[in-house]
């Protein structure tokens, strides 16, 4: 790990060093600056955002270019000697061209203030959308831009999930695409945070990429999810503020704010969510012994509390045309508490009741998450050569607590006290995680059609978490403490990769190949079980990726790829915490293993006219250890008695062969209507022969999600998303199928379009449930949960910005020593 480090600071201070050694280079006689200043002909007024490009004489080609900044300014500090021709291209203005000769007598140009005169022609043929398409494919990525999202405007990031094309979201907020785990990003980089408790109105976009390359983690069986946050770099002063409430008592509310000034951006964003809701279970279970059948009917019925606060404030500092220092914080905050309800019923073989038992089981959740990001990025003299580098460090904190009894009574209702009954226990507890991350990525492109990249990561994770179970002795009336459910546990990752890659391109044709290794360490420690402690270290593991691509005219492509990948077991999973509820248990599994997945992707790509998109994918998944969550028949001591139980846990199958097919079109059927149609089909196998004689499970599943958005007169827009999901495979059951409907209406006002009204119904029918079926060598088990998921959901936002912040003042007491100015 040391070594690691050293290896990486320096690297990172080599690349800095070499980064300093080139801009001090930029005076030297092969090179030379050039500089200016746009401004509008008629009102000489600054021209921001034109594009100014430096084009060589001999061919036109490109050499670099950049946008103006909001004063007008631009600037290229390092150019090689020579001929060039500058170019000046704006929307509603003519273009224009300047030629410009950088010698090494006369190296440093500044070509004054270019004014720019407006085109008639072209202002009377420019239609100005100024509206980003609610979902763009491409062939290696697909964007799911959040701002046209209506449905999930007050929610948080499981609602946007829920919308995102191929990505499928239970009741509990596990996220699946094409019917695997992917790997789930904010902003580029590992989180703490789960999807529930990053809101809605924070996130930009949503990227799906199902085959990464090595440049990404190789964690993720069916690639990787990344949450791009809303970073607002406009000039001047901008903002958004927005309130919401819900059908279920829930409310919202936030903002975000930021300052933009030439060289400065700073941002601030903060949210708060509240919302509320009830729950049912139901589980029905029948209990095979050597002798008798009896059979087990339970409900659990309660209310469940959330809220939310999400803070952030960012900075920017673009040092100069070359060098961008980024800084950031944000605080996360959530309090959850759940009251249920527990009656159960025990039947004889012939499904009679011979007892009743009545209590509760309640919980109660709360975290705080801080964390920080630091960034920094160099962009050399040749365009597309660059180096970034960043740290990341999050720090979260938590306390539990739980009441639980138990009484069972005759069906006369007389209550029956034994050593067993009534069971009352609480517990409370708590803990923290560390999590911290740096990388460095460079990127040289080594001609106009190829490029290297190459980059180094380490992770380091360190979990903490004690929990104490107190229960009641029965014939002392006093609380005990039960090592059965307690733990005081220690779980540490560390994580240390590195990549390399290189694509090229020989005219329509495409390619890439690139290597990633990854070497894994993992430590546990549990002081409340016999197993105690454990030690994982993987050596470096090679994670090879392969990309090939051929173009064809019309705007059609052909892509070819093979990754291999990882999921490593969550510190949850390997938690070997007992979590015990009348006659079922579940816990972690110390001994999981990492699942390694060879995964090959064929894909077509059409675009018709701008109008129509198809893609039509062809997989295959071969995955060895796969991780899945295995049923056994057992007996577990609680508070010193003896429970007859069905323990749930994770455990390794041998395999799981997944190939299947994804069809998502994209049709605007008309300038105001837009579809957006996804569907996946698969056949699933898993083999888990390892852990039971002849034990497999195969099956045929499909998911097929719709989003469709109609413009409606008066700034009105109409959304609705239907989803199917069929029945997915277990090594032991299966999960059954079910469909939801969304829809949501949105509305502009003013002028400028700034304030804006949305009302939407989450889950139209109520049919958003989890039923799983479950079967073991002496257990057939029905397993039935439903939360509140319907809901309507009223939103304002109110959109502001431009705003000038005003104007330097003239500093000319620096003219008089140099006169640089804003350059």
């Amino acid at each position: 790990m040391h070594k690691f480090v050293s290896l990486f600071m320096g690297m990172t201070l080599s690349f800095l060093s070499f980064s300093y050694a080139q801009q001090n280079n930029q005076q030297s006689p092969e090179n030379g600056s050039i500089q200016g200043k746009l401004m509008d002909e008629q009102t000489n007024a600054p021209i921001e955002y034109a594009s100014v490009a430096i084009l060589r004489s001999v061919d036109s080609s490109v050499v670099t270019g950049m946008l103006s900044k909001p004063n007008g300014d631009f600037n290229f500090p390092v150019i090689p000697t020579g001929k060039y021709l500058l170019k000046v291209n704006f929307i509603g203005y003519s273009t224009v061209y300047k030629a410009i000769a950088l010698t090494s007598k006369n190296n440093i140009i500044d070509v004054g203030n270019i004014k720019l005169g407006t085109n008639a022609k072209v202002l009377a043929a420019v239609e100005i959308v100024g509206e980003k398409p609610a979902y763009t494919m491409a062939i290696d990525k697909r964007v799911f831009n959040v701002e046209k999202n209506i449905s999930s405007v007050g929610g948080t990031a499981t609602d946007v999930l829920k919308q995102v094309p191929a990505v499928s979201v239970d009741i509990d907020g596990n996220v699946t695409v094409r019917n695997g785990s992917p790997t789930i990003f904010v902003d580029g980089r590992p989180t703490t945070l789960t999807m529930d408790q990053i809101p809605a109105d924070a996130i930009a976009n949503i990227e799906v990429i199902t085959n990464p390359s090595a440049k990404y983690d190789a964690e993720g069986v069916s690639g990787i999810l990344n949450i791009v946050l809303k970073k607002n770099r406009k000039a001047g002063i901008n903002g958004q503020v927005n309130a919401g409430i819900s059908s279920l008592g829930g409310a919202n509310g936030g903002f975000d704010f930021s300052i933009r000034r030439e060289k400065f951006n700073l941002s601030l964003s903060y949210n708060v969510r509240s919302r509320k809701g009830s729950s049912k279970e139901h589980l029905f279970r029948k209990n095979i012994g050597t002798d008798t059948t009896t059979y087990l009917d339970q409900y659990e019925n309660g209310d469940q509390s959330r809220k939310f606060q999400y803070g952030r404030i960012g900075f920017d500092w673009f040092m100069d045309n070359r060098n961008t220092f980024s800084i950031s914080t944000s605080i996360n905050a959530g309090d959850f508490r759940d009251d249920n309800n527990l009656t159960l019923y025990n039947l004889n073989t012939g499904k009679e009741q011979v007892r009743y038992g009545s209590g509760v089981d309640n919980d109660n959740h709360n975290f705080r998450n801080y964390a920080g990001q630091l960034g920094y990025k160099h962009t050399f003299a040749k365009q597309g050569h660059e180096l970034t580098a960043d740290f990341n460090y999050n720090y979260a904190t938590s306390n539990d607590g739980s009441d639980y009894s138990l009484q069972y009574y005759t069906l006369d209702h007389v209550a029956i006290d034994t050593p067993t009954a009534p069971a009352k226990r609480y517990a409370y507890g708590g803990g923290n995680t560390t999590y911290v991350t740096g990388q460095i990525d460079y990127v040289n492109p080594l001609s106009e059609n190829s490029k290297v990249e190459a980059g180094l990561r380490t992770t380091s994770r360190i979990f903490n978490n004690t929990l104490t179970t107190m229960g009641l002795n029965n014939a002392t009336g006093n609380y005990v403490f039960d090592s059965s459910l307690s733990n005081n546990y220690h779980y540490k990752e560390t994580i240390n990769a590195g990549y390399i890659s290189y694509s090229g391109q020989l005219g329509s044709f495409g390619y890439m190949g690139g290597l990633r290794g990854e070497q894994s360490y993992y430590s546990g420690d549990m002081t409340s079980t016999t197993k105690s402690n454990y030690k994982i270290s993987y050596p470096i593991s090679l994670f090879p990726s392969m990309f090939l691509s051929q173009k064809f005219k019309g705007d059609h492509e052909l892509q070819l790829n093979y990754t291999r990948r990882v999921r490593r077991p969550w510190f949850r999973d390997l938690l070997p915490n007992l979590n015990y509820t009348a006659q079922s248990a579940s816990r972690g599994n110390p001994t999981l293993k990492p699942e390694f997945t060879n995964s090959f992707e064929f894909s077509y790509l059409k675009d018709f006219n701008r109008k129509h998109n198809v893609m039509v994918s062809l997989y295959f998944r071969n995955t060895k250890n796969a991780i899945t969550d295995y049923s056994s028949d057992t007996t577990i001591t609680v508070n010193g008695v003896a429970q007859k139980v069905v323990l749930t846990y994770p455990v390794n199958a041998d395999t799981r062969n997944a190939y299947g097919a994804e069809f998502t079109v994209r049709n605007q059927l008309t300038k105001d209507w837009d579809v957006t149609t996804n569907l996946n089909m698969a056949q699933t196998k898993i083999n888990a022969s390892n852990l039971q004689t002849n034990l497999t499970n195969s099956g045929f599943i499909f998911f097929g999600k719709i989003n469709t958005n109609y413009k409606l007169p008066y700034r009105t827009t109409l959304q609705v998303t239907g989803i199917y999901e069929s029945k997915q495979i277990m090594a032991q059951g299966e999960r059954a199928g079910k469909y939801t409907v969304d829809a949501a209406l949105r509305k502009e006002f003013l002028k400028d379009r700034s304030l804006v009204v949305s009302m939407g119904i989450n889950d139209i029918f109520n049919t958003d449930r989890s039923i799983n079926y479950t079967n073991t060598d002496y257990s057939e088990q029905e397993y039935y949960r439903k939360r509140a998921t319907r809901e309507a959901r009223l939103n304002v936002s109110w959109r502001f910005g431009k705003i000038d912040a005003g104007k330097k003042k003239e500093n000319k007491k620096g003219e008089e020593q140099g006169g640089n100015g804003d350059f």
